[in-house]
């Protein structure tokens, strides 16, 4: 973020405070004036170099078609350019970054929010107690990210004690997940987690009104459950994710068409 940009949030700010009753101008929504605030504190904690937009660049073309060998190339070299990425602040804590793991042309991509204190030890996603937790769920509609998944997130750095990460960070972030969907090509997206769906479709509803819908990202089918540490805090949650997951095996196998 820029000092102009700066300036700019601070002066939204200031003029929806300032709004006079007697000016055609509307004043500032709630989630405006709370994005601004989020824009003033990154500037003042992290400086200009929070929130910078990634340059992704790929050796080659993406081809409708790609081979095993050029998908798994393309994946190392954008991988190495996330270990050596300081887009944004939280490249200053973290232990290693979480590119992601799977199988390089999954049926599946599942996304979740970001890093926990063990992904972040390992460099792995998922390997915590919810990443044992959401293994059992997918095996349970047949699927494993061995043989036919892969797995990301939405940021790949840890957060602070395990925070939602920021508007800011996901913005700056974001780039390397649609690098990773344009190789790996997979045929279904699987959100799990309220910040997952909105970090790759750019929403803001509730969980409680995504799930039980099919989006779409760039033509690829797209489902959104809870997250597995959702499942672990609130067992309640459980019947209505297997709900879930059995409305996504069923769009797999071609029983449900996606809505538009």
């Amino acid at each position: 973020m820029s000092e102009s940009e700066f300036d700019a949030a601070k002066a939204q700010t200031s003029a929806g405070s300032a709004e006079s009753p007697g000016t055609d101008k509307p004043p500032i929504t709630p989630q405006q004036f709370f994005d601004s605030l989020l824009l003033i504190e990154d500037f003042l904690r992290y400086g200009c170099r929070s929130g910078r937009k990634v340059e992704i660049s790929l050796p080659g073309d993406l081809p409708i078609e790609t081979g095993l060998a050029t998908r798994k190339a393309q994946l190392e070299a954008l991988a190495a350019q996330v270990r050596a990425c300081t887009a944004c602040a939280l490249s200053e804590s973290r232990t290693q970054t979480v590119f992601g793991e799977g199988v390089s042309d999954p049926e599946v991509l599942v996304i979740g929010e970001g890093p926990g204190a063990e992904e972040d030890r390992q460099g792995l996603p998922f390997v915590g107690a919810s990443g044992k937790l959401l293994d059992k769920m997918l095996a349970a509609i047949g699927l494993s990210r061995q043989t036919n998944c892969y797995i990301g997130n939405i940021v790949k750095c840890r957060p602070p004690n395990n925070r939602e990460p920021t508007p800011i960070e996901r913005a700056a972030c974001i780039g390397y997940l649609r690098a990773q969907i344009a190789i790996l090509k997979p045929r279904f997206i699987l959100c799990v987690g309220r910040t997952a769906a909105h970090g790759l479709l750019d929403l803001t509803d509730p969980i409680s009104r995504l799930r039980g819908r099919t989006f779409e990202f760039e033509g690829i089918p797209v489902v959104i459950t809870f997250h597995p540490s959702a499942l672990l805090r609130d067992a309640s949650l459980k019947r209505p994710a297997w709900e879930d997951l059995k409305r996504f095996r069923a769009l797999i196998d071609g029983s449900t068409r996606v809505e538009e």
